[in-house]
């Protein structure tokens, strides 16, 4: 079995929401209306500089369990 390492949120958190952001902007992402929480933490979500502000944002487990899916 392969050992995969987990990401270091700490490091390569900008880098994963700069990629989510710019995913989303070309509109290469298609998320089906069911998954409600995660469109509300994208609409909801606050950013300065591609560092996630969690307080600000609404679901933001949803919102980064998506930036490290992709």
């Amino acid at each position: 079995m392969k050992h995969i390492n987990p990401y270091h949120k700490a490091t390569e958190h900008e880098q994963m929401l700069a990629h989510l952001h710019m995913l989303v902007n070309k509109e290469y992402l298609a998320i089906p209306k069911e998954f409600d929480k995660l469109i509300i933490s994208l609409l909801t979500a606050y950013a300065k500089e591609y560092s996630l502000d969690e307080e600000q944002s609404s679901y933001s487990d949803s919102l980064d369990a998506l930036r490290t899916s992709v």
